[in-house]
């Protein structure tokens, strides 16, 4: 499945079979985790740019060493806060926040998964899985019956009078 086909918004993903589900929830967990390694490795690189330097007085809202950067310079403008002060220290904090919203949608996705086994134990059969997807994670899952085929029984043959 590719990452086009993946409902990362919110919305209602109808499966056809268990063995689609599956595909389907570890190409959202691929999906992921990829997307939360990618922009750690790009915090990485930010932090080590915006390292204050030993002169350099900290910033009162950083309580311990270690903490997350804090940018100075956050602007309400309108509905959205603005920075121009302070990039650097902005992007890495906002990189942050994207970091640990990828982790925690691969963490719930990764126990949707484990609950994919336990709804198919309990649900023996062909069925049609609706999952109910909020901000591109599974949150909810609509068992159906999965219509069956019905075959139609046809007689057919040549009778001859002797």
């Amino acid at each position: 499945m590719r990452p086009g086909e993946l409902e990362l918004g919110s919305g209602l993903v109808r499966l056809r079979s268990k063995e689609q589900a599956r595909d389907y929830i570890e190409a959202l967990l691929g999906f992921y985790k990829a997307k939360s390694e990618e922009y750690g490795g790009q915090m990485g690189e930010l932090l080590r740019a915006v390292r204050p330097a030993e002169h350099e007085p900290r910033d009162p809202r950083q309580q311990k060493d270690g903490q997350r950067p804090t940018a100075r310079g956050w602007l309400r403008i309108g509905s959205l806060p603005v920075n121009n002060s302070d990039p650097q220290k902005a992007m890495a904090e906002v990189t942050l926040r994207i970091v640990d919203d990828y982790k925690m949608k691969a963490e719930k996705t990764s126990e949707a998964l484990k609950s994919l086994d336990e709804i198919e134990s309990r649900n023996p059969g062909p069925h049609n899985l609706v999952f109910f997807v909020n901000r591109g994670v599974p949150e909810a899952v609509i068992i159906e019956e999965a219509v069956r085929k019905q075959e139609n029984f046809a007689f057919s043959a040549n009778f001859r009078a002797v």
